[in-house]
């Protein structure tokens, strides 16, 4: 039986690390060890849930920076609190890929998916609480709360 599961365990290894989607083109960025990965922004805003997003390495202008890390598939900390013209920035420190894909609240424009050390930027321009996921680790949940 032994024999049989460690083939198993691969081929259910490699279909979870292929699964997942992009919403738009990353650009590349230098990380600290000089290895190139997709580094990501975008904004929303704007009444009737409209909804802007720009790749790039941009970034906040006005405002602090929350910093949200992806480690041991989960999103930490799970619950963010924020002022409107802040920015949020997610780190992938984990070693599959992930991504922050938009559920309900104020509308953003989710991420494409993000390899290990890839960081995600959003600066929040409108009230409300955001709850987002991870769609390639659908367990992965979180939520911004922003206030005026």
């Amino acid at each position: 039986m032994g024999r049989f599961l460690l083939p198993l365990v691969a081929a259910l290894s490699l279909a979870a690390a292929g699964c997942g989607s992009s919403s738009s083109s990353p650009t590349t960025a230098k990380t600290s060890g000089g290895s190139p990965s997709p580094t990501s922004s975008a904004s929303y805003g704007g009444g009737g849930g409209s909804s802007t997003g720009s790749a790039g390495g941009a970034g906040a202008s006005g405002g602090q920076t929350v910093n949200v890390t992806m480690r041991s598939l989960a999103f930490s900390p799970s619950v963010v609190h924020v002022k409107v013209g802040e920015t949020v920035v997610w780190t992938n420190d984990d070693g599959p890929p992930h991504n922050v894909t938009y559920v309900s609240g104020p509308k953003f424009t989710s991420s494409p998916t993000m390899n290990p050390g890839a960081t995600f930027r959003l600066k929040l321009t409108q009230a409300g609480t955001v709850h987002y996921y991870c769609s390639i680790h659908p367990f992965m949940k979180a939520s911004i709360v922003v206030s005026p």
